[in-house]
């Protein structure tokens, strides 16, 4: 559960690390039991693909969820969390990205600290996020596409995209509220080459909110569900609350540090 100094020094140079087997497959299906109910429920942060039918994500479900709180206190995921920001954590945000086979449509270019910073007064990107695979990934399921150092170049300015929904529903659909634009893209690519996150599910990748990302739409007869969850450095929360202010789904506002728990089974890895 402690992180290796190799990890931590990959954390650093490339802006993500894998953390292979951090959930067992009891764990992994426990999740995905719970994952698939919600589909039969209603609540805010629900969101659907552009057909207006097929959920793309689900927002904030440790807020209604017993499994999902417990596991943004499983101790595989709140050490690490604690040992990159180098301080006490609470969860700023946390999604389930469904991408489901054959609908589940693409994320474009882009940086996840510009949102927190732009829409939530994050004031510095020492936030981090994990995304922990709740099924096999491969290069057919449309996995996340990252640039290796991309992070190093700091929080790009990036336009508010034309096409992109207003309010905060810009900042999960597939038109993105902030893109980064294909030129830059290109010369980073150039740079630091790209990194496809595969594996087995139960597998986790921690990642930088700087670091340039991207996920193609899934066309495949296999599902691609993934867990993110944004720890945030309790030294890092807002000082003032923007005018506009996101729903508590995407804006956590308990600041209280995380301590872990025994979770049962979630803090079993493999």
């Amino acid at each position: 559960m402690v992180l290796t100094s190799k990890e931590i020094d990959a954390y650093e140079s490339d802006g993500y690390f894998v953390q292979h087997n951090a959930l067992s497959q009891d764990a992994v299906e426990h999740l995905l039991s719970c994952t698939m109910d919600f589909q039969t429920q209603t609540h805010p942060g629900h969101v659907l693909e552009k057909d207006g039918k097929t959920h793309r994500a689900f927002h904030g479900c440790h807020l209604y969820d017993d499994t999902y709180n417990e596991l943004i206190r499983a101790p595989q995921f709140l050490i690490p969390a604690q040992q990159l920001l180098h301080d006490n954590v609470y969860i700023h945000q946390l999604k389930v990205n469904v991408k489901q086979a054959f609908s589940g449509e693409m994320w474009p270019w882009h940086q996840d600290y510009i949102y927190w910073r732009n829409e939530d007064n994050i004031p510095t990107a020492n936030i981090v996020s994990v995304m922990i695979f709740l099924d096999d990934i491969d290069e057919f399921n449309g996995p996340l596409f990252f640039i290796p150092g991309s992070h190093t170049i700091g929080c790009v300015d990036a336009s508010k995209a034309a096409d992109a929904p207003k309010g905060w529903e810009g900042n999960v659909s597939a038109s993105l509220t902030y893109q980064i634009d294909a030129p830059l893209v290109t010369r980073l690519v150039k740079k630091g080459g790209l990194f496809s996150a595969t594996g087995k599910k139960g597998t986790a990748v921690w990642f930088h909110g700087n670091l340039v990302h991207a996920s193609p739409p899934n066309i495949s007869p296999h599902n691609r569900r993934i867990v993110i969850l944004t720890y945030n450095a309790v030294s890092n929360i807002p000082t003032t609350q923007p005018q506009n202010l996101r729903p508590e789904f995407l804006n956590g506002r308990d600041y209280r540090p995380l301590v872990t728990q025994d979770a049962g089974q979630l803090a079993q890895p493999a």
